[in-house]
């Protein structure tokens, strides 16, 4: 799944880079630039797909899903690499410590990262010009760390711990030790009818029947009572009639 995501990003990001180039912004398609923008696109799909899975966990309902997870991720996006841009135009030292702080604490957003990269490329390449202007010519190269250096190692970490987290939680029950039959509590008092079936089941009594449960048990997580506790049951030919009505016994 995480592999045809990253298929289908690769579209979009094929799409923003032909527009970049399609308009000629130095910031972004100068021979020095584009290797920083295509590794910010690249990491970013990287960093950003994982994290939308464990985030989905929490919705039941696909388009509210959507909606909620994109006005977040504009929010995030937006808002950080903005607020930490406009802090630093202040001449404030403290303004200026607050905005160094929160551009460590927003790295571990991939949207942050992103959205800062961009900005500190454009402003990486408007003093390179400021300066070619002057007869000076000190333009840094994108990747380093002062620009976009931290923002792409920051997403390269990020992916493979989003998609750990991602699979901890769809798998980490199996990792969990599991009660089984002979550490579950006695069965306790059963009808006439239910031990004589268990005891059916249990001798193998069970020739010819189209369906066999023996000892059939589920304790959901966090509970220690369980759900159904050791049931036998043989279901003959004949008793069955659709195969509906095992889907409905069953649930």
């Amino acid at each position: 799944n995480f592999l045809w995501d990253m298929c289908n990003y690769l579209v979009s990001a094929c799409v923003v880079v032909l527009i970049f180039l399609a308009f000629q912004q130095r910031a972004y398609v100068a021979p020095a630039n584009l290797p920083a923008l295509l590794l910010l696109l690249l990491l970013y799909g990287w960093s950003i797909t994982p994290l939308m899975y464990p985030a989905s966990f929490f919705f039941s309902v696909p388009s509210t899903a959507y909606v909620v997870l994109t006005c977040v991720n504009l929010f995030i996006g937006i808002n950080g690499s903005m607020a930490t841009f406009v802090l630093e135009l202040f001449s404030d030292q403290k303004l200026q410590d607050v905005s160094r702080i929160l551009r460590q604490v927003f790295l571990i957003f991939p949207h942050f990262c992103l959205g800062r990269g961009l900005i500190d490329m454009v402003r990486n390449q408007a003093m390179a010009d400021a300066f070619e202007r002057l007869g000076d010519g000190q333009f840094q190269s994108p990747l380093r760390w002062e620009v976009v250096g931290k923002n792409l190692l920051a997403m390269a970490v990020q992916g493979p711990l989003f998609l750990l987290s991602t699979l901890l939680l769809q798998h980490g029950g199996r990792l969990l030790p599991q009660p089984q039959p002979g550490s579950l509590h006695p069965l306790g008092d059963e009808d006439d009818d239910v031990a004589r079936e268990r005891e059916r089941v249990v001798q193998g009594d069970t020739q010819g029947d189209v369906l066999v449960l023996r000892d059939l048990t589920k304790v959901y997580h966090g509970q220690r009572t369980p759900a159904v506790d050791r049931l036998c049951l043989g279901i003959p030919p004949g008793e069955v009639r659709a195969q509906g009505s095992v889907s409905v016994c069953w649930e």
